[in-house]
């Protein structure tokens, strides 16, 4: 079977069709200056005229006779003025140039499209559902929640879910932009689209495909390649309003001089090198591949930008304000201290990690972060008492884990009791305690200078957690403004605060009350795992949850629209300079279509330098 769908086949054969011609259209040209085929010029010129652009001509003349005024529209008149004029190899001259431009940015496009297109291919078709102890292979659109799923080394998870059994090396590139495998085992979190690299893993689907990651992703995508900003639909508006101002200019300069008694053959070769020269395409063609090719080099860095709309505000970002508890933190809490006072550690390990496996507590998970194997006791009569902790009989001991209340409930000597614990009392004797601490994600310690490095001016926390906890993160990221127990309104008017001292402020959060805020932000971010709602709302989501790549993502955007400036700038003073040396009428008509096509060329080049890693 083939491994390409018929259009594009068909679209591949149609390419290799127009390049035969045009090399065939290059030969038959080389031929008119032969000599001996003087008296042929005409023929000749005809035929390489129409081998390389026929397609071109038919466009054009249709869109005459539209009054559609384009590009295309501008080239046919300049090449049926130019051969009814005698001037044959200039008319063959501007065909050739033109189809070679064309070819140039054809193949700058597609090496930008290959990034949008490596992002769609993300997707599993299949997966292998474990029914007893048979493995049946089903459509990926087939997996609901709660379906056991095996995954062999190579292939793609096809749903997020989470480790049941095994461990392995998975390949999260497509999803984080980290190159980089990451190990994965019992108990960990996998987000579709990720290649399982070194063995055999079982996982729970957690989502169903339509609401795992890999299916946000490929939606998100092709919503972000329709979804244009200012300056791309400036610069559309522009050309449709531009091209017929070119040619009614262009028939003045043939019609004042007829007036006047001029030269008419002059004027109008003036008049067809200055319809040449005056094709927008170096603007019509670089500015959406720039904010195209940022959209790629974002998603590769592990962000998806719901359209080109929304790279101009995150660009012009002065502040960015964080929301904290699983936007800088993960939402887990690790153990920040453990004591042991009458017993073995391990012992006191285990006698906390069997009562809290039956809690809906994160500690338990805490526990085998903090040490690797820890033995699960059985637990009788237990008891859960809410705000002050648990209560169970392990190996015929009476164990008590929580606060000063709890314990005093138990009648326990409290004497011994250090203030702001979780304390574990075996036989009401307390035997030790544990502090805990919010997980920071990775790459995060040094987010306040790498962001201002990227050009923010400053950065802020705004969370309804407590002060205490607010400052602790604040202090470990050196981030001063601290904005701490805000209900979901009053974040909403800090934001708006930050933002009537002129400033473009980027909010990143996840949860369902951080909508709002991510709705009024200039450019509201939202976590990868974050709520439904929150994702909706984003005006850009970072699906790797890696907050250490958004220095770089808002570099891209930077360098995006410093280009795009470039190219907007270059194109119109270079285009005014080619038409300044036309109306002195001494340049030839092939001269205004290589300015045109080199314009172009470059300025497509610029806006591939945004795709550089």
């Amino acid at each position: 079977m083939s491994c390409c769908s018929h259009d594009h086949c068909e679209e591949k054969e149609n390419k290799k069709s127009e390049i035969v011609l045009y090399i065939m259209s290059l030969i038959v040209f080389g031929i008119g200056f032969i000599p001996q085929f003087a008296e042929y010029k005409l023929w000749i010129y005809l035929v390489a005229v129409l081998l390389a652009g026929y397609d071109l001509l038919v466009k054009g003349i249709k869109n005459l006779f539209k009054f559609n005024f384009e590009e295309s529209t501008l080239m046919t008149i300049a090449i049926i003025g130019a051969f009814i004029k005698g001037e044959y190899a200039e008319s063959c001259m501007v065909v050739l140039l033109f189809k070679l431009g064309e070819f140039l940015e054809e193949f700058a496009e597609e090496k930008s499209n290959k990034n949008i297109e490596d992002i769609t291919k993300i997707k599993a078709n299949n997966a292998n559902l474990l029914d007893g102890e048979d493995v049946k292979v089903i459509k990926v659109e087939d997996v609901k929640i709660g379906d056991n799923l095996l995954v062999k080394p190579g292939e793609k998870i096809p749903v997020d879910g989470i480790v049941t059994s095994g461990e392995s090396q998975i390949d999260a590139s497509p999803i984080t932009g980290e190159s980089k495998p990451v190990k994965v085992k019992t108990g960990n979190e996998v987000v579709s689209g990720s290649i399982n690299l070194s063995s055999v893993l079982y996982i729970k689907a957690e989502k169903e495909y339509k609401d795992s990651m890999a299916s946000q992703i490929i939606d998100l995508v092709y919503e972000a390649t329709n979804n244009k900003g200012k300056t791309e639909k400036f610069i559309t508006k522009f050309s449709k309003i531009y091209t017929p101002i070119v040619i009614i200019i262009a028939l003045l300069l043939v019609i004042i001089p007829l007036i006047l008694g001029e030269n008419m053959s002059k004027w109008i070769d003036i008049a067809l090198f200055f319809l040449v020269a005056s094709c927008p395409c170096s603007l019509v063609i670089s500015i959406p591949l720039s904010f195209f090719s940022c959209i790629g080099a974002i998603s590769r860095k592990g962000m998806i930008i719901k359209g080109t709309k929304h790279i101009e505000n995150l660009a012009k970002t002065d502040i960015i304000a964080f929301d904290k508890t699983g936007t800088l933190t993960t939402g887990k809490m690790v153990i920040d201290e453990l004591k042991a006072t009458k017993i073995d550690e391990n012992k006191m390990l285990e006698y906390i990690y069997s009562i809290e496996s039956l809690s809906n507590h994160p500690i338990a998970t805490a526990v085998t972060t903090y040490k690797k194997d820890v033995n699960k006791l059985e637990v009788k009569d237990y008891k859960e008492y809410s705000g002050h902790g648990l209560y169970g009989i392990i190996e015929g001991k009476e164990i008590l884990f929580g606060n000063k209340k709890l314990l005093e409930k138990y009648n326990v000597d409290t004497k011994d009791y250090t203030q702001n614990t979780i304390t574990l009392a075996v036989d009401k004797e307390i035997v030790g305690y544990i502090t805990l601490k919010e997980e920071l994600r990775n790459n995060v310690e040094n987010i306040l200078n790498d962001l201002k490095e990227a050009g923010i001016k400053d950065v802020a926390i705004l969370t309804g957690d407590n002060k205490k906890a607010a400052k602790n993160i604040a202090d470990k990221l050196n981030i001063s403004k601290v904005y701490a127990e805000l209900l979901p309104q009053e974040k909403l008017d800090k934001v708006k605060e930050l933002q009537s001292k002129k400033n473009k402020v980027t909010f990143l959060g996840d949860g369902i009350n951080d909508s709002p805020v991510i709705a009024t932000a200039d450019f509201g971010m939202s976590m990868g795992t974050g709520s439904e709602i929150a994702n909706n709302t984003a005006d850009g989501i970072l699906i790797s949850n890696e907050i250490g790549m958004l220095p770089n993502i808002i570099r891209v955007a930077k360098k995006t629209m410093r280009i795009v400036k470039f190219n907007i700038t270059f194109s119109l003073l270079a285009k005014l300079v080619v038409l300044i040396v036309g109306l002195f009428g001494t340049a030839p008509i092939w001269l205004a279509v290589l300015a045109d096509t080199g314009v172009t060329l470059l300025t497509v080049l610029n806006a591939l330098r945004i795709l550089r890693k």
